[in-house]
C-alpha cells in the first residue's frame, strides 16, 4: 500500500510559544493544497472514498482545473519599482501554500500580488490558526493583507452578522484598508463596512442592518465601555 504525495509538499512548522497553562505544541502553519493523498492499492483498486479511478488522470485534471482559472484572471500589468529586501527576502512560498480558497486566491492575484511578503508569511498561517499575533514591519511591506487576507479566509458569507472588526487610528488608513479589503473579497462576496464618525448616526446604523460581515472603524470613534 502506497500513499503518493507530490514532491513540492514541504510543510513548515512553526513552534509557536503556548499560552500559560496550555501544552507546548507543534503547528504545521503551511501546507500545499495539493498534498491531498490517495490511498493507492493497486491499479484499477478502491481509493480511500470507495472509488476506482486512475491517481495521475486525477492529478492532470486538478492541474487542467488549476491553470483554467488562473487564465481567466485579469491580472493587472507587473510593477516593475524597484522592491527592498524588507519585501523579497521571503522563504519561497506562494500564497497556495496558505490552502486559501480559491475565490480569495482570484480576488489576491488579481490584485497584482504575486507572492506573500515577509511579514504575510509570518502572520498568515498563524493567524489562520485563531492566534493572537503581535507583528510589526515597514510601510509598504504588506501589513494589510497579513491580517485581511486571514479575515477573508476565515469569514462565512451564509451568517448574516459581523465576524471581523478592524480598528485603525485614522480615517485615511480606515479608508484605505476597507477599499484592499473590498478589492480582495469581491470574488467571495463579503460585504465591507466603513465608519469613521462625522456621519450621520442613523445611517450607519441602517448599514449595519444591511447583514454586513466586517467593518473598519476609529479607535478615538469607539466606546469600548459600551
Amino acid at each position: 500500500m502506497t500513499i503518493p504525495t507530490p514532491n513540492s509538499f514541504n510543510p513548515v512548522i512553526y513552534n509557536f510559544p503556548s499560552r500559560k497553562g496550555e501544552r507546548p505544541f507543534n503547528t504545521v502553519a503551511m501546507a500545499s493544497v495539493q498534498a491531498e493523498t490517495l490511498v493507492n492499492l493497486g491499479p484499477g483498486s478502491p481509493n480511500r472514498l470507495g472509488l476506482s479511478m486512475n491517481t495521475n488522470a486525477i492529478t492532470r485534471d486538478m492541474m487542467a482545473d488549476d491553470m483554467g482559472w488562473k487564465a481567466k484572471l485579469k491580472i493587472p500589468p507587473k510593477d516593475a519599482r524597484k522592491k527592498t529586501s524588507d519585501v523579497t527576502d521571503t522563504k519561497g512560498n506562494e500564497f497556495e501554500d496558505f490552502c486559501l480558497k480559491r475565490e480569495l486566491l482570484m480576488g489576491i492575484f488579481e490584485k497584482g500580488w504575486e507572492k506573500p511578503s515577509p511579514i504575510q508569511e509570518a502572520s498568515i498561517p498563524i493567524a489562520l490558526l485563531g492566534r493572537d499575533i503581535l507583528a510589526r514591519a515597514k510601510n509598504g511591506t504588506g501589513k494589510t493583507g497579513a491580517y485581511i487576507i486571514p479575515i477573508l479566509q476565515r469569514i462565512d458569507i451564509t451568517k448574516d452578522y459581523i465576524q471581523a472588526l478592524v480598528i485603525v487610528p485614522t480615517r485615511e488608513l480606515a479608508l484605505q484598508t476597507s477599499q484592499i479589503c473590498i478589492e480582495l473579497s469581491k470574488h467571495i462576496g463579503a460585504r465591507v463596512m466603513v465608519t469613521t464618525g462625522g456621519t450621520n448616526l442613523k445611517d450607519d446604523i441602517m448599514r449595519i442592518y444591511e447583514n454586513v460581515h466586517i467593518i473598519f472603524a476609529l479607535c478615538n470613534g469607539m466606546n469600548l465601555n459600551s
